[in-house]
């Protein structure tokens, strides 16, 4: 999320309308949102239909404490932050998708553990792709 949001700007020019989706229950959900001054709307998914029909599962432990995860937590701490407060249900493992307006998907990434999120790069370039098609008429 930080990344998207240091490249909020670039997001914004090229016309990327982002949503952030979210299984916990409403006061989860506004308290995330004043904390994290989240500039996007935010959606509920309750009954996780999203997550499930993009497969985005559940994380094992392995998942969750491996030591690449483990080592990015104490650099946090390191750094004097703290990571951040999970929801109801950490194992939750979420992604990306990048819908087209034609609903075609051009990006679909399901995150391997809590740290796994494509790059603003890898978002930007599949939007360059999407508009490609799109001259195209694909």
């Amino acid at each position: 999320m930080t990344q998207l949001r240091r490249a909020e700007n670039e997001l914004n020019r090229v016309g990327l309308k982002v949503f952030v989706i979210t299984f916990d229950d409403s006061v989860l959900a506004r308290n995330y949102v004043a904390s994290t001054g989240l500039p996007w709307p935010l959606l509920i998914d309750r009954q996780r239909q999203a997550y499930r029909a993009y497969g985005m599962e559940r994380a094992s432990w392995w998942q969750l404490y491996h030591p690449g995860s483990l080592l990015r937590y104490l650099k946090l701490l390191a750094l004097g932050q703290r990571p951040g407060r999970p929801g109801e249900d950490w194992h939750q493992l979420g992604g990306d998708v990048l819908i087209d307006p034609q609903g075609i998907v051009r990006l679909h990434h399901v995150s391997q553990d809590p740290h796994d999120r494509p790059s603003v790069d890898q978002i930007l370039a599949a939007l360059k792709k999407t508009e490609q098609a799109s001259s195209q008429g694909n």
